[in-house]
């Protein structure tokens, strides 16, 4: 796109992260297997996102946790280079958010240095209640992100998977009452749910004059029968 002297127009980044638990719990029912298929369905749309917007170069990272956060795609990668490797679950992983959230913490520092971006976009996947044994709890790892102004500007939204999903977490994480917290009870419902979270991030980060309202498009409506709720 061209501005009225023919020049192309500069594109702002966005940093769009991927929190996602590979914990063990993540084994069951296909869980892991679903979340690989919503990520490779949602980089198409993140595509198309990002070719309808000519103000916001769309950069994605993927962080995965388990008994330690990881880095699957460690440096901002343009969306249309971004070829997804399937995520393995941990056996007996337990849930590490606090780590997660204190590595990105470091990253929205990192962000904050450099300055001249739009205010990132966080979605984070979980299956389970926040656990502890590295030494970081979920609060503290928690008070680390949101005590960066750019962590505390971020769009963050959360999708829980099954009904061992800690949604008061998750809430605590998002921040904000208005924007919608979903919960994943079967594969269907994760991929449309990534999809529609993906997109409303997207749109929220890159209108920061949106940032503190919910997302304008209203979340799918849940189908299929709810399997990862019935698991023990």
């Amino acid at each position: 796109m061209n501005d009225r002297l023919g020049g192309a127009v500069a594109r702002k980044p966005l940093h769009f992260i991927f929190v996602l638990d590979v914990s063990g719990s993540m084994l069951r029912g296909g869980r892991i297997q679903a979340l690989n298929n919503a990520i490779s369905e949602v980089l198409p749309h993140l595509r198309d996102e990002a070719n309808a917007n000519p103000h916001a170069e769309l950069l994605v990272r993927v962080l995965a946790f388990a008994n330690e956060p990881q880095w699957i795609v460690e440096h901002p990668t343009p969306v249309a280079d971004l070829h997804w490797s399937r995520l393995e679950a941990v056996p007996k992983g337990f849930t590490e958010l606090g780590s997660a959230l204190r590595v990105l913490a470091q990253t929205m520092t990192e962000l904050e240095a450099a300055g001249t971006s739009y205010p990132p976009a966080i979605i984070l996947v979980s299956d389970g209640r926040p656990t502890q044994s590295s030494g970081v709890s979920f609060a503290e790892g928690l008070q680390e992100l949101l005590a960066t102004r750019t962590g505390e500007a971020a769009v963050r939204l959360a999708l829980g998977v099954g009904r061992d999903a800690d949604l008061h977490s998750m809430r605590r994480f998002i921040g904000n009452e208005e924007v919608p917290l979903l919960r994943a009870d079967n594969p269907e419902q994760l991929v449309e749910y990534i999809v529609w979270a993906s997109k409303a991030a997207s749109k929220l980060a890159s209108r920061p004059a949106l940032g503190d309202g919910a997302p304008s498009v209203a979340p799918p409506t849940a189908v299929g029968e709810p399997i990862w709720s019935s698991l023990a």
